[in-house]
């Protein structure tokens, strides 16, 4: 587990908990959704642990109540057509640290669907944040990126980042560069890694979970 030090000087680690539904319509399965997240243990972490608790709730609040109904009507108008069979949508939000050092942690926030349609690519959208865990705030990458020189002209193709996480290797920047904040699973969230040489762009193209 990652271990940072909290407020009073003692180790804190981190946990994954995880939660998943099943939306069915006359007997069959339409959706399965599943959330992965953090928390922090130990006291005085409750802004951090209520930020990815709640974001867990939203998320199968959503599949349940929005693109689960938008499922249940399409299984409902396919009626006698379902000649094949009626494959359920796979969606899920993974939400874990992936660095920390002393009083900042840096979380990663990915979110996957996957119609089941044959031809049709699973989307995914990235967000990320960086913790100030002995302020209980997250660092608004916007604050983060002008208060360090070389990040201020940086663009992720062509365009500024929507934000950044930390990596071992540094500063990781990134766009989700599909239509409406979603990029095609193919195609990958494009990143840059700073400090490195050049400006190459590199894909992040995530591993759909098993669910």
């Amino acid at each position: 587990p990652c271990i940072h030090v909290n407020k009073r000087g003692e180790h804190m680690d981190f946990e994954q908990k995880s939660r998943q539904i099943g939306v069915m319509q006359s007997g069959a399965c339409v959706l399965r959704a599943r959330v992965s997240y953090v928390q922090a243990k130990g006291e005085g972490q409750e802004r951090f642990n209520d930020c990815y608790r709640k974001a867990a709730e939203a998320y199968l609040t959503w599949a349940e109540h929005k693109q689960g109904k938008v499922l249940r009507e399409e299984y409902t108008a396919q009626g006698s057509g379902r000649i094949f069979g009626f494959r359920p949508m796979m969606c899920h939000m993974d939400v874990r640290v992936v660095w920390q050092r002393e009083r900042f942690v840096s979380v990663v926030i990915d979110s996957v669907r996957d119609s089941g349609v044959k031809g049709e690519y699973p989307v995914c959208h990235r967000n990320a944040d960086v913790w100030d865990m002995v302020r209980g705030v997250i660092i608004p990458p916007k604050a983060f990126l002008s208060s360090v020189p070389e990040l201020r002209a940086l663009r992720v193709g062509g365009k500024r980042p929507e934000g950044l996480w930390i990596s071992e290797d540094g500063v990781v920047l990134y766009h989700n560069a599909g239509a409406d904040g979603y990029a095609e699973y193919q195609t990958g969230i494009a990143v840059d890694f700073v400090p490195r040489k050049g400006s190459a762009e590199r894909e992040y193209v995530p591993t759909l979970a098993k669910t």
